[in-house]
């Protein structure tokens, strides 16, 4: 069965699942459940040539980047996040099936999130931390045993961020501590599919971090020869930050960007940020412009709230308008920075909220950054797996016809 088979036969249940009756819910979960048992059914009976059919990698880019099809980062291509794994996490937690099915559908990299702090004395005991290397270490294989790369995310909370801003050197220490006990472990971990990410989102400067960047590259170049690196600007590691960055010394390194703009769209209705304008708005357009009557409502409810800087500020960004096209022109900077420093780069963040967003709009810009990416020869991770930014849902533990229909093209 092909890819654009599977992609008819789940596309008409998106439609049910936005039904309003508790009775219309059940029956689109049960009838998406027995239309993906199916599919997958057929899929797994034809495996061998849909293997054929799907090369791993960017189908375009070859002599371009590393993350072309046959390159030495091609599992890098398509992936997504799954912060499900942690040990703490108590949540929905998707079993080898799950996994297996969606790599077959195409995707070839899982980043996990990883919280450092659980690898660092200051924060956690010695039995604390080699319980949870002991649960990664477990994870790791489990997912390259199906194919997958993986990437070791150091995913820090709060309380590690705020000693990298006022101390960055203490900061620095601590993440070397964390590296060097991943280090320790990771002797039966793939040298080809499994990666070291430096550090999400480095809240010190961003100065400060590139330069502590280039001392852990080169340190774990050093004690862990041959293994793949993957480094993001500091600056909640945006596009333009890295395209203005120079590239650090090393071998192996691969980049790494977020993308969440516009913000009003993919972060309206978070419900975490009360008092924020973000957490009143919803329903927002892409595409869209200032005009948009969708765009008008919600500068209304802004006004209402006497948010004039929110309005103003939302009214700034649609100026221009928000549709593909802009997108993937900010991704042609890192595209541009790609290719003149012969650097791979990959997108392993990037997702709109499910909580107050038109679905189809939502997949409208699921779709303009994944393919501005690959136009770009750029890699993508999509956030999250079930959660707030969710691509499966967890109740039906199914994945969403639209967002598959984004990110998977038609092959």
């Amino acid at each position: 069965m092909s890819m654009l088979a599977i992609k008819k036969a789940i596309r008409p249940i998106a439609h049910l699942t936005h039904l309003a009756s508790p009775a219309c819910h059940m029956l689109a979960a049960l009838s998406a459940a027995f239309a993906l048992l199916g599919l997958v059914a057929a899929r797994e009976a034809k495996a061998s040539d849909i293997v054929a059919k799907q090369p791993t990698g960017l189908t375009a880019c070859e002599g371009v980047s590393s993350l072309a099809v046959g390159g030495a980062d091609a599992k890098l291509a398509r992936g997504f996040n799954l912060p499900n794994w942690d040990p703490d996490y108590t949540g929905y937690k998707p079993d080898d099936s799950l996994l297996k099915q969606l790599h077959m559908l195409g995707f070839t990299h899982i980043r996990l999130p990883v919280n450092g702090e659980r690898f660092m004395a200051r924060f956690a005991s010695e039995q604390q931390a080699e319980a949870y290397m002991a649960a990664l270490d477990a994870e790791v294989l489990r997912l390259s045993g199906m194919g997958y790369a993986v990437s070791i995310d150091i995913h820090p909370s709060g309380r590690f961020q705020r000693i990298h801003v006022s101390a960055p050197q203490d900061g620095l220490a601590l993440l070397t501590e964390a590296w060097d006990r991943i280090v320790h472990r990771s002797a039966n971990w793939s040298r080809a599919d499994v990666y070291f990410e430096l550090l999400n989102e480095p809240a010190a400067d961003a100065s400060v971090w590139w330069q502590q960047a280039q001392r852990l590259v080169t340190h774990l170049n050093t004690i862990a020869p041959d293994r793949k690196l993957i480094i993001g600007p500091a600056i909640f590691q945006r596009v333009e930050v890295l395209a203005g960055s120079e590239p650090l010394e090393g071998e192996g390194l691969v980049y790494a960007v977020h993308y969440y703009d516009p913000m009003d769209f993919t972060h309206q209705g978070a419900t975490w940020m009360q008092g924020s304008s973000l957490a009143i708005i919803g329903q927002m357009p892409f595409p869209g412009d200032a005009s948009s009557p969708a765009v008008l409502k919600q500068v209304e409810k802004l006004k209402a709230a006497n948010m004039d800087e929110a309005v103003q500020t939302m009214l700034d960004s649609y100026r221009d308008g928000w549709d593909a096209k802009r997108i993937s022109d900010a991704f042609a900077m890192v595209g541009d920075w790609s290719r003149r420093h012969q650097k791979p780069v990959i997108v392993n963040e990037f997702g709109t909220l499910t909580f107050d967003v038109d679905p189809h709009d939502r997949a409208n810009w699921l779709r303009a950054v994944r393919a501005g990416a690959e136009e770009n020869c750029l890699g993508w991770a999509h956030w999250d797996f079930s959660d707030g930014f969710q691509m499966v849902n967890p109740e039906t533990t199914l994945p969403d016809p639209l967002v598959l229909d984004a990110l998977l093209p038609d092959l």
